[in-house]
């Protein structure tokens, strides 16, 4: 499984995802990898979010890559639009039907699970930044676009996330607290669901500089931050009243 997060952000759109992949049946025995790689720059103000069976958001996102830059596609909507093409042109390639024939007592085979999320900033005639979107598409809906207006997606084990987030999460808050945000939401969601774990990897992109990467650690210094958080919120339910 997976967690990703999009949070919209006063000055920008901060993008970031676990990087474990969990292999197997999650009711028996699973596997784990905490290396895989599920945030993606596509030019200079859109990132991409990726979540699914295997390497199959990896390999998408190959084929995105190559047609944005032959096409020149920039912005996030006409990048969304070249997401959902490639998508569903690869979806049905790769699984156009089973024909397996179902046994009794035995579930069909179905078609795997991907979903991204598409975020930035559209661009006017002159290339530079207007407005902010973020979009997701998920293979279930025929990778419609849906568009979050409320500020922030989630895609993966977001039953916590959304908890945490609509407590938490204030959209005219700057990027920069809006990372830390992002951060402890992955933290907290993984210390509670083993499917979520691995190095936070995460992008900002903002409308005065673009896209940025986090390095491991700027990363890890909001996860430092976080643990003192927690830690401090903990302890702030067992101080003493003065008298």
């Amino acid at each position: 499984m997976t967690l990703l997060v999009c949070l919209r952000a006063k000055d920008g759109v901060v993008l970031a995802a676990d990087s474990r992949g969990t292999f197997g049946d999650p009711r028996s025995v699973t596997a784990q990898n905490d290396t895989q790689k599920k945030l993606y720059v596509l030019g200079k103000y859109v990132g991409v979010l990726t979540a699914g069976s295997g390497g199959l958001g990896a390999q998408l996102m190959r084929d995105v890559q190559t047609l944005a830059e032959e096409r020149r596609a920039v912005g996030v909507t006409p990048i969304m639009e070249l997401v959902r093409e490639t998508a569903i042109q690869r979806y049905n390639e790769w699984f156009p039907g089973f024909a397996i024939q179902p046994m009794p007592g035995v579930a069909a085979p179905t078609r795997p699970d991907i979903a991204l999320v598409v975020a930035g900033y559209d661009l006017d005639e002159r290339g530079e930044p207007t407005e902010q979107r973020i979009y997701t598409l998920v293979s279930g809906l025929v990778f419609a676009p849906m568009l979050h207006d409320y500020g922030f997606a989630l895609q993966g084990v977001a039953q916590y996330a959304l908890y945490l987030l609509n407590r938490l999460y204030e959209p005219e808050r700057p990027a920069k607290q809006l990372e830390q945000l992002a951060a402890f939401v992955i933290i907290e969601i993984a210390s509670q669901d083993g499917k979520v774990g691995g190095p936070v990897q995460m992008v900002t992109i903002l409308k005065v500089g673009g896209a940025r990467a986090h390095t491991a650690t700027e990363v890890g210094a909001n996860v430092n931050r976080i643990a003192q958080l927690s830690d401090g919120i903990r302890r702030s339910f067992y101080r003493q009243e003065r008298t």
